[in-house]
């Protein structure tokens, strides 16, 4: 006689009200228009004037050496700096506002918040430093992929030139997929116009790729608003908790990690739907640390839209229970 063995079914642990809507308020806030709007045409407006300050001799110089000068890796560098400054920098601050308003527990609490202690400033000049460095090597790395040896060998000088401009403020990935695209016009064009001169061939299939990386640039950009944008709201929601502590309001909490419960969520964040750990604890979960305590707070991953909800567990100093 057989027996069929049956998969246990997953069961969801149950959010509490507080869970729920830490979430809604979350995605409300990563859905809005302070992080799709704005914050995505200043990328966007970015990585065009990035493009356009870069002659096309300083981009054919580029291919003939294989790699980008020192030159333009600094000014792009200088130029994410003044981004962070300008920009970012705001961003990361209204985030951060939203966060601390987006704990129930903190409702009805008449605390006054801060932006300007060492924690916040603290958190936003590292987070500032280490994009400027990743954001420059991302863009180091995705056009160095199209000065390979294979890539030089398969286009001219002045074809690799004309397809680099548009790739520039693409991830590696995007820039390849966007080569990998170019190549596949090319050759269709070849094959349904053999009659076609060859540069109304590129032309058309550079016109095709600049549009394809135009849509990339957009997604990206939006990528790293909500991103980023979810980075520092969560850390205003931790340090929301911390200036109601030092003011008495509450006492000792522990963080539980909430996600939204659905199919979207990744292994990561579903492995660490509600587990409680210590306030200064760290999260366990695997990926590359993009900056020091990272792993105390969501985002796990780009575009995470996971939540902490502070639980109250003693009283405050002084207060009794009803008081």
């Amino acid at each position: 006689m057989g027996f069929r063995m049956i998969a246990p079914k997953r069961v969801k642990k149950v959010k509490s009200e507080n869970g729920r809507e830490i979430l809604r308020r979350l995605e409300e806030y990563l859905e809005s228009v302070a992080v799709t709007g704005e914050p995505v045409e200043i990328l966007c407006g970015f990585w065009q004037d990035q493009q356009n300050a870069l002659t096309y001799q300083e981009i054919r110089q580029a291919v003939i050496e294989g790699a980008i000068s020192q030159e333009t890796l600094r000014l792009w560098m200088q130029d994410y700096s003044v981004l962070v400054a300008t920009r970012l920098g705001s961003l990361w601050t209204n985030a951060i506002m939203a966060g601390s308003e987006g704990q129930p527990i903190l409702d009805g609490l008449a605390f006054e918040f801060h932006t300007q202690t060492p924690g916040i400033l603290g958190w936003i000049s590292e987070r500032g430093a280490e994009f400027v460095t990743n954001s420059t090597q991302e863009q180091k790395d995705a056009v160095a992929a199209l000065l390979t040896k294979k890539m030089k060998d398969g286009h001219t000088v002045d074809e690799l030139s004309r397809l680099i401009r548009p790739c520039i403020g693409l991830t590696e990935g995007d820039a390849k997929a966007a080569a990998r695209l170019y190549d596949s016009i090319i050759e269709n064009l070849k094959k349904e116009h053999p009659r076609m001169k060859p540069e109304s061939i590129r032309r058309k299939a550079l016109d095709a790729t600049a549009k394809y990386a135009e849509r990339k640039h957009r997604q990206r950009a939006l990528t790293i608003a909500q991103t980023e944008s979810a980075f520092a709201y969560n850390r205003g929601a931790d340090e929301g908790i911390r200036q109601a502590q030092s003011q008495n309001f509450i006492g000792t909490v522990r963080k539980r990690w909430n996600t939204s419960g659905d199919d979207a969520v990744c292994k990561t964040c579903a492995a660490l739907e509600g587990t409680e750990i210590e306030m200064d604890a760290d999260f366990n979960f695997k990926g590359r640390t993009l900056f020091a305590g990272q792993h105390m707070l969501p985002p796990a991953h780009p575009r995470c839209a996971c939540a902490v909800e502070y639980i109250e567990v003693s009283l405050p100093a002084g207060k009794e229970v009803g008081a």
